[in-house]
């Protein structure tokens, strides 16, 4: 009974009136039950009942209720021994019976209570282990809740089936952005998780014991913001919760790892950018381990060298055999000095063998022994920069090639003139040598004036700024006038010159004086690199809808490596010191530029120096209308006009006015833009003839201060050195009628002021248009 340690918690438990009754009921039963026995035996063994009863008395209720069984046992079993009332008699068996009981009883209440007494003890002692153990237990569920609210990440315990929540720490609130969810299930409190995937997972776990865990699982939680604001990557993990038989609940953690998969993404967003700048900067990383002596290059070196990385472990076989040297002493120097090194060296690609240029930039890493065991470094691709730096060098000496031979061209004009000017001032002159004078003053400046156009034409061609007048007309017509324009050139060196044209028509759509001039400059070419006495030839015809013109010589020849270059702006061939050939070698750049406007082309063949040359150009051919009878209307005869010459080049104003005056016109020559302003309010004159650049007060303002003086009716003529197509529109717009460029033909000036003198501009508006 007291080895059973709930009976013996049950009776440690029973307070005073309990254990008197229990006593009671006790006594009460085994009266009853020795009052049975003795119906049966007659009384011989009065006490076997109560002694028993009075062992568990002693044992369950303690020495007071156990003594009262005693005693009732013993009035019991006295009288049961004589149930008639007689005393016991002290002979005999009864009075042996007696003590005996008594013996046995008092001895059993000693026992009983002593034994109760230690199992008190012992119960106690279980009760304050148990209670500590209850406590530690409590200390270490509380500790580890703590734990549990404070883990980096969030956690959630769920239970029963419902997965109802039971617990979540501040990590978790704080994801979804809501506190107070204990209790209420899984899915209705927290929905942006509660995917059906998850849910599934937690009924598998709940159900079967299964553990789940999931990486970088997309989810939107909270309520404010964009998606993109609200996106977060979790990792999932769920346990479940054992208990005695099925899994009580579930243990659901996770943590929030969007920094990190964003941090990643940026890292691999930024390797991307670094290979694409790699890439596009046609350059390579690498890194050359000098124990091994291999290199490790970055991807963009595959590109670059057309080779796998694994061959570029050892890439010294693609670097110029001439360079590998100077590579070798550059890496070594910079090894001893434990520095940086940086050389431009030339090599081939390893597909196709073209060449490179490669500017190697290395340093050396210094290990901990001090000893340098790694270089570092990039290799840049820089052969477009060598390639245009080599053609830029090419180009500034043709460059200067060209401005020394636009100083002898034009010295050789000025040369004449100046000693035509020394022969007129000192007027020694005779009449014929004065017309011999101006007739090579009138000659050179004619040559100048060709020069300066073959400039401003490859300029204007080079801009794209080029103005054609296109109409269909025969192509033989442009052929005629460039022969006529260079028979002096022919005469002059006794050349020998054969034109085959067609006996029908070839007609093209194009500007006629600028294919004119695409014919003399071949010739004019041809003529100039062909010894006196040489022979020139010119042939046009129709082939398939191609108008072929094809001029040819038998002079110097072309150089094959000049070949590809000859109709670029400054490349010329080789010369004599003597430069006898004359021209700036612009001629052929604006015949390639003019047929390229055209919509043709032009090609060049030579088989070498002294075997001549042929230059061959195609044009698409058009047919030509009907040409209309044209009557030319009679002359008008032209009137003196009232002119005002404002120039500031005095010589220039001076000999213009003294032209204009010969012609029969008034004309008044100055110099400055005020001085202009008071003649014309003094006098209005018929014309004004404005230079633009004046000095103070520019042509521009000066028309439209001269057109808000005298009005309309004046007409007003441009003079400038600038002859583009905006310098023009600005002269309309400032209220000339026409501009003239520098210099101006006088044939030509003087049949404006004819044409203006019978139109005037109140009547008919601006004058022709605008002259370059």
């Amino acid at each position: 009974m007291f080895g059973n340690a709930r009976v013996v918690r049950r009776m440690a438990s029973l307070g005073p009136r309990a254990r008197w009754g229990g006593a009671a009921t006790l006594a009460v039963l085994a009266v009853a039950l020795q009052v049975l026995q003795w119906r049966f035996d007659g009384g011989r063994a009065p006490f076997l009942v109560f002694s028993p009863c009075l062992v568990f008395a002693a044992a369950a209720f303690g020495h007071g209720p156990a003594l009262l069984v005693f005693l009732t046992g013993l009035f019991a079993g006295v009288w049961m021994l004589d149930p008639h009332g007689t005393p016991p008699a002290l002979e005999g068996s009864e009075p042996a019976a007696i003590g005996a009981y008594a013996l046995l009883g008092l001895l059993s209440i000693y026992l009983g209570g002593l034994g109760r007494i230690y199992a008190g003890r012992a119960l106690r002692a279980e009760q304050a282990l148990a209670d500590e153990r209850v406590a530690q237990s409590e200390a270490q569920r509380d500790h580890l809740y703590h734990l549990l609210l404070q883990a980096p990440g969030f956690v959630v315990i769920l239970r029963g089936p419902g997965h109802l929540i039971e617990l979540t720490n501040t990590d978790f609130d704080a994801l979804v952005g809501r506190t107070g969810l204990v209790g209420t299930p899984f899915a209705t409190a927290v929905p942006e998780l509660a995917s059906g995937h998850l849910v599934a997972q937690l009924d598998a776990a709940f159900r079967g014991g299964t553990s789940y865990a999931a990486r970088e699982t997309p989810v939107h939680v909270g309520n404010g913001g964009s998606p993109a604001e609200r996106l977060r990557y979790i990792d999932f993990a769920l346990q479940p919760i054992a208990g005695d038989g099925p899994p009580a609940g579930v243990f659901l953690s996770g943590v929030d790892v969007s920094e990190a998969r964003r941090a990643r993404e940026a890292l691999l967003l930024n390797e991307e950018r670094l290979k694409d700048g790699l890439m596009a900067a046609r350059m390579a990383v690498w890194e050359f381990d000098l124990v091994r002596d291999e290199v490790l290059f970055s991807d963009s070196a595959i590109v670059l060298f057309g080779a796998s990385l694994e061959t570029l472990r050892r890439p010294w076989h693609l670097v110029h055999p001439d360079d590998l040297p100077r590579l070798l002493e550059a890496r070594a120097a910079a090894i001893a000095r434990r520095g940086e090194y940086q050389m431009i060296v030339r090599a081939r690609r390893a597909d196709n063998g073209a060449a490179m240029w490669l500017d190697l930039r290395g340093r050396c890493i210094v290990g901990q022994d001090g000893g340098v065991h790694q270089l570092r470094g990039v290799t840049i691709d820089v052969t477009a920069r060598e390639v245009a730096e080599q053609g830029l060098r090419a180009a500034e000496r043709r460059k200067d090639e060209f401005l020394a031979m636009l100083a002898h061209e034009l010295r050789n004009p000025l040369a004449p003139i100046s000693a035509a000017a020394t022969l007129l001032q000192r007027g020694i002159a005779q009449p014929a040598q004065v017309a011999m004078a101006a007739a090579i003053v009138a000659r050179q400046a004619s040559h100048l004036s060709r020069l300066v156009d073959d400039l401003l034409d490859a300029a204007r061609i080079s801009r794209g700024k080029i103005e054609l007048v296109r109409h269909p007309f025969d192509l033989r017509e442009a052929v005629r006038d460039a022969l006529e324009q260079v028979q002096p050139l022919l005469d002059a060196k006794r050349h020998r010159l054969e034109a085959a044209l067609p006996a029908t028509p070839l007609g093209v759509d194009g500007d006629r004086a600028r294919l004119t001039q695409v014919v003399a400059n071949l010739l004019s070419n041809a003529i100039r690199f062909t010894a006196p006495g040489g022979n020139i030839g010119v042939t046009l015809h129709d082939d398939g809808g191609q108008a072929m013109l094809a001029v040819s010589d038998d002079g110097c020849g072309i150089p094959a490596e000049l070949l590809p270059h000859v109709f670029g702006l400054f490349t010329q061939g080789e010369r004599g010191a003597d430069r006898s050939q004359g021209g700036l070698g612009i001629g052929l750049a604006i015949v390639s530029g003019m047929v390229a406007l055209h919509g043709g082309s032009v090609r060049a063949d030579s088989d070498g120096p002294g075997r001549g040359a042929r230059f061959t150009v195609s044009l698409p051919a058009v047919a030509l209308p009907d040409r209309p009878v044209t009557v030319t209307p009679a002359a008008l005869p032209g009137k003196a006009m009232a002119l005002l010459l404002v120039d500031d080049n005095r010589d220039a104003a001076d000999t213009l006015a003294i032209l204009l005056r010969g012609a029969g016109h008034h004309c008044e020559a100055l110099y400055d833009a005020e001085s202009a302003l008071a003649a014309v309010r003094a006098c209005r004159p018929d014309a004004c003839i404005l230079d633009i650049g004046l000095p103070g007060m520019d042509g521009y303002t000066l028309a439209r201060e001269i057109r808000a003086i005298a009005g309309p009716h004046v007409v007003l003529f441009a003079l400038s050195g600038y002859g583009r197509a905006e310098d023009k529109a600005k002269a309309a717009a400032a209220g000339f009628d026409r501009h003239f460029v520098k210099p101006v033909a006088p044939e030509e000036l003087l049949g404006a002021l004819t044409a203006a003198g019978a139109c005037p501009p109140a009547a008919n508006g601006p004058i022709g248009g605008t002259t370059a």
